[in-house]
């Protein structure tokens, strides 16, 4: 090696890309081509001894420092065996970390401070302890370049969840199984395309929710299952109160299934629920007698029995002074039952006010028909909304860009890093609100909708009324019912389109 050679300052790149995807196109070429190119007109030695490639490596969460190549170009830089003075070079700023904006600048700094000059060849610029020092406002473009590249996979994961969205609306075929693993009623067909029922366990199954709608607690059924020698699914010897509740309370029963994945929090691992995927397995019961038997659970211990529900509005009556539960109360043979508010009833400081709830049911029973006349159509509402505000978020994106240019073509400003931060702020709220909405417009099921409701208006009109049964239809209808009594009005707040609620009199105006 000449002097000459010697002298010249020594140039590192480093490569990455997070998709086997982007491997196979055109990155790996792209990114190769600019560090050859710059190490020629800078007169930079390319070291081609040895390579720091993270390729299929995501940065979003720092494994390419953690367990990857960055994190072995950093060692080697701690250790001296990279001198001080060395360049390394980068595609952009997204390449070295896409981390939150604290760890990011810290890898950064770390570099920095050890006199390594970072490259960005996408630009073209140069960023050392001395470029620094020179021009401090350099650092805020660093800081909005990590920034950027932490938001722009931020937002990758919204668009996911968004896409998985739009997949429990319109899914018409399930793909490949993600796991072997299956409920104890479900085994995976012998070409592996998918899952399928074990007929005499499904019929357990169903069988179980029969008797639970009947009236039969967790117990109870366990002890029927073992007296009949019913097999239990798996290696244990006999039927057990906390698998038939494990089995009530799990969505695979309708063919739900909701992965997880695994997170790293202060050194301990822990499962996160990802989203849930309809028609993953075949339902072995149908949705309304699942859903019938989560809405009778609410209120109810582990092992009891519904039967004792006299109340046609149990578990969604509240008060119209402070929002409290109002409980049903009777207070002897020669009393009629009434709704009275939990607090008033504790003294705690509410109004103790009696609604009659005979007068509530008969209100319910002669105005049936008013859940028919005022049932809300949620889509047209969402979508707007939906629309809404996606269209803000993408003002707010256009607006960030702009601010952006600005910085980097004249220079930073308090003003411009003020409006910066509160126009991030306000977009941030928005897409919060963005995930709220998509949630409910999945949810938003309207047809299912308008089949509960023909089920609640037709056990309303029956001459023996199920009042457990109507009780359990008006819970997966509502989300609660607000027993407004000095206006003699009962409002009737729908689950499937907030905001919306239908009114019926039960009873005169009262004072307050």
């Amino acid at each position: 090696m000449t002097k000459i050679e010697t002298m010249r300052p020594r140039a590192y790149s480093y490569i990455r890309f997070s998709t086997p995807e982007q491997g196979a196109g055109d990155s790996l070429r792209r990114q190769t081509d600019k560090a050859v190119k710059y190490a020629a007109q800078h007169n930079l030695i390319l070291d081609d001894t040895t390579t720091f490639r993270d390729l299929g490596v995501s940065a979003f969460r720092g494994a390419n420092v953690a367990v990857g190549a960055l994190g072995d170009f950093l060692s080697l830089v701690q250790s001296g065996d990279i001198k001080p003075g060395s360049f390394l070079l980068v595609e952009n700023f997204d390449r070295i970390s896409r981390d939150s904006i604290l760890d990011a600048q810290a890898v950064f700094t770390s570099l920095l401070s050890a006199g390594i000059t970072v490259v960005t060849l996408s630009n073209d610029r140069a960023y050392s302890r001395e470029s620094l020092r020179q021009n401090q406002f350099a650092i805020f473009e660093i800081i909005i370049g990590f920034i950027r590249a932490n938001d722009e996979s931020a937002r990758k994961q919204e668009l996911l969840r968004a896409a998985w969205h739009g997949k429990r609306l319109k899914l018409k075929e399930r793909g490949t199984p993600m796991t072997r693993l299956s409920p104890g009623w479900v085994r995976l067909r012998e070409d592996e395309s998918g899952f399928e029922l074990i007929p005499e366990r499904a019929e357990v199954v169903r069988r179980v929710f029969e008797l639970t709608l009947a009236g039969q607690g967790q117990h109870a059924i366990a002890k029927t299952l073992n007296r009949e020698g019913v097999p239990v699914f798996g290696v244990g010897k006999m039927w057990h109160r906390s698998y038939i509740k494990k089995m009530l309370e799990d969505p695979s029963v309708v063919g739900m299934h909701t992965a997880h994945r695994v997170e790293r929090a202060g050194g301990k691992k822990r499962r996160v629920p990802t989203d849930t995927v309809e028609a993953y397995f075949p339902p072995a019961v149908e949705r309304e007698t699942f859903e019938q038997v989560a809405a009778l659970a609410t209120g109810r211990g582990a092992g009891s029995t519904v039967k004792g529900i006299e109340n046609i509005l149990a578990g969604l009556a509240v008060c119209p002074k402070c929002g409290s539960t109002m409980t049903r109360v009777n207070k002897g043979s020669r009393s009629r039952p009434s709704l009275v508010c939990v607090r008033a009833k504790a003294g705690k400081g509410c109004a103790y006010k009696s609604v009659s709830c005979e007068q509530v049911e008969f209100a319910l029973v002669e105005k049936a028909s008013e859940f028919w006349r005022t049932l809300p159509a949620p889509d047209a509402a969402l979508e707007a909304e939906w629309q809404r505000l996606l269209a803000a978020e993408e003002g707010h994106d256009a607006a960030i860009s702009n601010i952006v240019d600005a910085i980097k073509g004249g220079g930073s400003s308090t003003i411009l890093l003020d409006s910066l931060r509160h126009v991030e702020a306000d977009r941030e709220e928005i897409r919060k609100q963005v995930s709220v909405v998509g949630e409910k417009v999945t949810d938003a099921l309207t047809n299912r909708t308008q089949q509960t409701v023909e089920r609640l208006v037709e056990g309303l009109r029956m001459t023996t009324r199920d009042i457990v049964s109507i009780n359990a239809t008006m819970r997966q209808l509502f989300a609660k019912v607000t027993v407004d009594w000095p206006s003699g009005y009962l409002w009737f707040h729908w689950k499937h389109a907030p905001g919306e609620e239908t009114r019926l009199t039960f009873a005169w105006p009262s004072d307050a």
